[in-house]
């Protein structure tokens, strides 16, 4: 009894040693490829980095978009023509020079003293503080600056919203923008002739309630500046309903001695009206319908068409339609 645990024991032993120098072995692997990568990794990160060092040290032409910006213009003058906003400018030296300039490309400062700009003799004076580094070619190589005086105007802002509502909905009066006006600023022969500046074209859908909104400006040149870019665009909102009306045919302006009857003696006008104001409305006749006497005079026909004239500013009705739309006249001579 003894001897078969001591057995046991022993082959126990035997194999927790076994799969300890099992366990070993693979950490050693683990151990050995784990330094091979490393060893690998720092080979090639000094290899790639001799060979940016020799390489980036010889000399390469490049071509690089530079910003122009113009400089010392006078206050009281301003661009009548655009001019570009970036040269394409080839250059040549050593790799390391040229990446850091690509990275930055500098801004060149034109110089509009005289109005042909020599763009080649002006990139390579503000590149000489850049050593090593040579212009060999700028295009465009020359500019055409072109100045005029600088003049200001306010002109008002002109909607051009479009507004879609809801049915039986809409603007208890028209909209409005504030603020109404913008000053442009530029050349005085760029903004002579505008006499108002409009918004973007904006689209506002299934409108039921009261509308408060910015709106940006119609983009403008960079030619002409803009005292503000955006406006606010507001409008009261209510829901209409329709209402309809008889309203008999008068003559204005009738000489003594003359009557006029017309067939039919009245028209039949639909119209729309907030349903708050609905009831103000049925309890008076809100339409004067006549025609003039001059109408008659210049008629050949036999039939003129009814003018309508609404009597009280205060309700917010809208005209709808009327039939019918052109009545028969009879002169009556009065004895």
């Amino acid at each position: 009894m003894e001897k078969s645990k001591i057995e046991e024991y022993k082959e126990k032993l035997l194999a927790a040693w076994e799969s300890l120098l099992q366990k070993s072995n693979e950490d050693e692997i683990a151990h050995v490829g784990r330094e091979r990568i490393i060893v690998f990794l720092v080979a090639f990160i000094l290899a790639l980095t001799l060979w940016l060092m020799v390489n980036l040290s010889r000399d390469y032409t490049l071509n690089i978009e530079l910003p122009i910006q113009l400089g010392n213009v006078p206050a009281e003058k301003a661009l009548v023509k655009d001019f570009p906003s970036t040269a394409t400018v080839s250059v040549t030296g050593e790799g390391w020079k040229l990446i850091n300039l690509y990275n930055n490309p500098p801004t060149i400062n034109i110089d509009v003293s005289d109005a042909k700009v020599d763009l080649f003799d002006q990139v390579q004076q503000q590149m000489n503080a850049m050593l090593n580094i040579n212009i060999q070619r700028v295009q465009p190589q020359n500019l055409t600056v072109q100045l005029g005086d600088r003049a200001s105007k306010k002109v008002p802002v002109r909607s051009a919203v479009t507004v879609n509502f809801r049915e039986q909905y809409g603007f208890l009066d028209p909209p409005t923008i504030n603020p109404d006006s913008v000053t442009i600023n530029g050349a005085a022969t760029l903004i002579k002739n505008i006499e108002e500046w409009s918004t973007d074209s904006v689209q506002i859908n299934n409108v039921a309630k009261d509308i408060s909104q910015t709106v940006p400006l119609e983009s403008s040149s960079e030619l002409i500046n803009l005292s503000h870019s955006e406006v606010g665009f507001e409008g009261e909102v209510v829901e209409y309903t329709e209402g309809e009306m008889q309203a008999n045919i008068t003559t204005r302006n009738l000489p003594p001695g003359r009557m006029v009857s017309y067939s039919p003696l009245a028209i039949t006008i639909k119209y729309d009206v907030p349903i708050e104001e609905y009831t103000d409305v049925q309890d008076e006749n809100p339409f004067d319908v006549y025609v003039s006497y001059q109408q008659i005079l210049e008629d050949s026909t036999g039939f003129v068409t009814p003018q309508i004239e609404e009597k009280n500013e205060r309700y917010h009705i809208r005209l709808r339609s009327f039939q019918p739309r052109r009545v028969a006249y009879f002169i009556v001579l009065d004895n």
